[in-house]
């Protein structure tokens, strides 16, 4: 008999609504069934030679397999050295299912008229063993070489691979602690002891440090300051870290080092930089970002350095926005603010005291003005001058930063100082809190900044070095596929009962949108957008015949609460390319709160567009677990295929039309 709170499919099977809400039948995934994260670097080949395919010779290429999963490296075309080896230095991460059963497949072929060749291969590497290592495989982080074998695994070919493997399965959540630090080193070698600054211990999962004019003369063996500045983070961070990735540009540098025990966590590295200098092309100014993911939790940070001088704080606020507004990583249709759950925003921002009209009296050596700021600073009454910080005013008037957080400053202004003193500051300039650190994260995520300091002691520049450290919990979720997968591809669906934007940015000449939104992510099966409001900045969608079904790739009701709708709400230009009115995400914990209940859940999302306000869009929405309509209506239109070209392109053209502007 069929209850009230069960279903039955097509083919006549009953499933429960219970029990998907609890977890089982199909749409929950066992902590057992979590993800292996599998880490494998190649580091360099030797002895291995080009073959001729066709007339000529073709640069070999690494092709990694796993599960199903294929990876290949760019072609090898460096020149080996003395000893045949050539450096490739290419890393890959894979989420492998089933660990028990999976085997690591790695060839060496080359491209030619007829296809690839294969030169060679290593013998698979079973995933279970990696995990059966002590500490889930680290131990396999140490380079070994490889042999290359015929794919009967029977004759040796010439070469070896030397790889770094290593395969691990987090706990469901652990705690991270992250080190972040910035400082304008003044282009001056650094000074020698920074340990007031650097930590030196191993209590932190991540570091990230970004520093700004940092170019001086190299120390030997070095050739390049980048290269001397790496260097000197490596000596005080110890062998307790190794680089996960590091990016300059001009005088700007940002490096981010993990933990050699949370090497196998970290995945998904990419990075991005933005110069604001001269005609926005000179990179003395501007934003370097790199973002990663620590098992399923994604972090990004941002060093940048803003424009300097009294009276520039309009100059720096449009460094910010075209910062935020021009660095796209991930290849996602969507803004570095809302795409990671925690983002890091640090460097000289070059924020002063913002005194009004008596300003001028106070950059005068002789005035008293000037003694009685320092007087404060003396005091530590830095509560008094802060109620002056531009980087406060403007973050409350929204017009920078309005989404981010900042912990209480205890410490003294860190610009302008004297070179080679602690707590002297330069009488012509007046004291300011230039170097700053900020974060922000998306609902429902929540994160501590433990503390926020600087290091007077560092005296070889004209700033003092900050640092802020933060707790945050990282998630390693559930494998986001099912076994047997039958064909009636149930998943996921998003189904909005109501939704509407308010105040949205008017894009046309004439006062107004024509706005649509369009929903995106790596977690959707595909974009999909609403239809088309003409000449409106409040939208009302019908949610008959405007809103699309949004169909989901994530199957784990344990992972969907983690999980979010990335929205872009855009304005439809019909002669010119479309314009972006504002990004904002959506939660989907309430829908499975909601889901649970057979109820719907409210949302409120404030849109942004460069980092400033840009709206809101709001609604209802409720979660179904149902066949894939996504599917359904690839079928239904390749069911016309025997028709007519004009038949189907007039269909097309009519459902398209439908859909955008009804």
């Amino acid at each position: 008999m069929q209850t009230q709170h069960s279903r039955r499919d097509s083919s006549g099977r009953t499933f429960d609504l219970n029990a998907i809400a609890s977890g089982s039948n199909g749409a929950h995934v066992t902590n057992r069934e979590r993800a292996c994260r599998l880490s494998v670097i190649i580091n360099a080949v030797r002895d291995l030679k080009r073959k001729k395919l066709s007339s000529s010779p073709k640069e070999p290429l690494f092709k990694l397999t796993v599960g199903g999963q294929s990876r290949q490296t760019s072609e090898i075309k460096g020149k080996a050295d003395e000893y045949g080896v050539i450096i490739v230095n290419e890393s890959f991460t894979f989420d492998v299912k089933d660990a028990k059963s999976s085997v690591l497949s790695v060839q060496v072929f080359g491209k030619g008229l007829l296809g690839a060749e294969c030169f060679g291969q290593c013998k698979d590497i079973v995933i279970a063993d990696l995990l059966n290592k002590p500490q889930g495989g680290l131990c396999n982080l140490k380079a070994q070489w490889y042999e290359l074998y015929s794919k009967d695994g029977k004759r040796v070919f010439p070469g070896k691979v030397l790889m770094q493997i290593a395969a691990g399965v987090a706990k469901p959540e652990q705690v991270l602690r992250v080190f972040v630090g910035t400082w304008n080193v003044g282009d001056t070698r650094p000074a020698d002891n920074l340990t007031s600054w650097l930590p030196t211990n191993s209590n932190y999962d991540i570091v990230s440090i970004g520093t700004q004019e940092c170019d001086y003369q190299a120390r030997a063996p070095h050739t390049e300051c980048s290269r001397d500045w790496m260097a000197t983070l490596r000596s005080f961070l110890g062998h307790h870290y190794k680089v996960v990735h590091g990016i300059s540009r001009g005088k700007m540098r940002l490096a981010v080092f993990a933990r050699i025990d949370g090497e196998k966590a970290i995945s998904d590295i990419c990075s991005g930089s933005e110069a604001t200098g001269v005609g926005n092309v000179m990179p003395n100014k501007g934003g370097l970002c790199i973002a990663l993911k620590f098992w399923d939790t994604s972090l990004c940070f941002i060093n940048c350095h803003l424009s300097a001088h009294v009276g520039q704080c309009e100059a720096r606020n449009g460094n910010y926005r075209d910062i935020v507004g021009n660095i796209r990583i991930n290849d996602l249709n969507i803004d570095i603010l809302n795409q990671f759950h925690h983002v890091f925003w640090f460097g000289d921002l070059n924020y002063r005291l913002d005194f009004g009209a008596d300003e001028e009296a106070l950059i005068t050596p002789e005035t008293a003005a000037w003694d009685a700021v320092a007087q404060k600073i003396q005091q530590d009454d830095f509560h008094s001058l802060l109620q002056y910080d531009e980087l406060h005013k403007e973050k409350a008037a929204k017009r920078v930063l309005f989404s981010f957080k900042e912990g209480e400053i205890n410490f003294a202004p860190t610009f302008k100082m004297r070179r080679d003193t602690e707590d002297a500051y330069d009488m012509k300039r007046v004291p300011a809190w230039c170097d700053r650190i900020l974060w922000s994260s998306l609902p429902g995520c929540t994160m501590e900044q433990l503390s926020y300091t600087s290091s007077p002691s560092v005296s070889s520049s004209d700033h003092k070095p900050v640092a802020a450290t933060f707790s945050l919990k990282a998630y390693a979720l559930p494998c986001n596929c099912l076994d047997n997968l039958d064909e009636e591809d149930k998943r996921w669906h998003v189904r909005f009962t109501v939704l509407r934007a308010r105040n949205l940015r008017a894009s046309d000449v004439c006062g107004y949108s024509d706005p649509y939104v369009s929903f995106l992510g790596p977690n959707l099966f595909e974009e999909v957008r609403t239809a088309v409001r003409l000449q409106n900045l409040n939208p009302v969608w019908n949610p008959l015949k405007d809103l699309p079904t949004i169909v989901l790739n994530t199957f784990a009701i344990e992972r969907l609460e983690k999980e979010y709708l990335m929205v872009r709400v855009v304005d439809y230009n019909k002669k010119s390319t479309d314009d972006t009115l504002g990004y904002g995400v959506i939660p989907l914990a309430g829908a499975v709160t909601a889901f649970r209940c057979k109820g719907t859940a409210d949302f409120v999302v404030e849109l942004s567009h460069r980092g400033c306000p840009a709206g809101t869009l709001e609604g209802t929405l409720k979660l179904t677990w149902e066949r894939n309509v996504a599917k359904r209506r690839f079928k239904l239109a390749n069911g016309f295929s025997g028709r007519s070209g004009s038949m189907k392109h007039q269909l097309k053209r009519r459902v398209f039309s439908s859909r955008l502007f009804q």
